[in-house]
């Protein structure tokens, strides 16, 4: 569908001189990834009206999708799996948030924060395989990383005056920080594959 639209917008910009028509597959691939961020953040917002956690759909957002530009990880293979996994994610993280109990706050946040600020420095940042990096924009994005600090200390200073809202940020950092960690286990287990 995404792909059908994109087409569609790009063979109409095409017929009106809008866009060179040379580089129409550039454009097109640009208004599917364009769509498909959209309809993702679409999704999280629609979930949050409905559910009545608006606040935390902002927080999500404002967390995930910076992030994962600069870190990286598991990418879906199609728009559907990638709107599946990325509604999923914010799912588990507003059942959770809201489930687990106040007590384990403190605990959860810190535990989330610290798995998050250990993987960043492992691993940032995981490469598409489709979308390679020189070394100039590893090192450029490893620097930009700095904010998950930041963002965990606003998430752990938030758990003492707004437990909820701390838990879905520090569990989106854990989404991303488990995303990141999904392609470097899909490596090793080719790897041991192939070494059988």
């Amino acid at each position: 569908m995404i792909t059908f639209i994109s087409r569609k917008l790009t063979d109409f910009l095409c017929r009106k001189s809008v866009i060179d028509s040379g580089k129409s597959e550039i454009y097109q691939y640009g208004y599917e990834v364009l769509i498909s961020g959209l309809a993702g953040i679409l999704i999280a917002l629609i979930i949050g009206i409905i559910s009545g956690r608006i606040s935390d759909a902002v927080i999500f957002l404002v967390y995930f999708i910076p992030l994962r530009q600069l870190c990286g990880g598991y990418h879906a293979d199609s728009y559907l799996k990638c709107n599946i996994v990325f509604t999923g994610v914010f799912s588990s993280i507003l059942i959770f948030s809201y489930f687990l109990p106040k007590k384990l706050s403190v605990a959860a946040v810190i535990i989330c924060c610290a798995f998050t600020f250990i993987s960043m420095l492992l691993f940032s940042p995981v490469e598409n395989p489709n979308k390679p990096l020189d070394n100039e924009q590893i090192a450029k994005n490893r620097r930009k990383c700095i904010i998950t600090p930041i963002l965990s200390a606003i998430s752990l200073a938030a758990v003492f005056f707004y437990p909820v809202y701390a838990l879905t940020a520090s569990t989106t950092l854990f989404s991303i920080a488990v995303l990141m960690i999904i392609p470097k286990i899909k490596d090793r287990l080719k790897d041991n594959k192939k070494a059988v």
